[in-house]
């Protein structure tokens, strides 16, 4: 425990280490193995063929897209009002 002590009293690898485990376990996100079967279901009767070439693009370049302005918001309000908004 004499290495945790020494963590927590330096001033940015504590910050780094909780800002890691958040990310981490934010973006486990369990649902995504069942999504296609979900989207493919009775419920929104949609084919594997749309899903994957309709769906699944426009979901991946959305977020690409709002990857960008989320990175500048983040640099500029310095991570933690980020986090609590998440």
């Amino acid at each position: 425990m004499a290495c945790w002590k020494e963590v927590s009293s330096s001033s940015w690898i504590y910050p780094t280490l909780v800002l890691c485990v958040y990310g981490f376990f934010s973006m486990m996100r369990p649902s995504e193995p069942f999504l296609t079967p979900y989207l493919t279901g009775p419920d929104k009767n949609l084919t594997i063929d749309e899903v994957t070439n309709q769906v699944f693009p426009v979901w991946t370049y959305s977020y690409l897209v709002l990857l960008f302005p989320v990175f500048l918001i983040t640099d500029y309000m310095r991570y933690k009002p980020i986090i609590i908004l998440q």
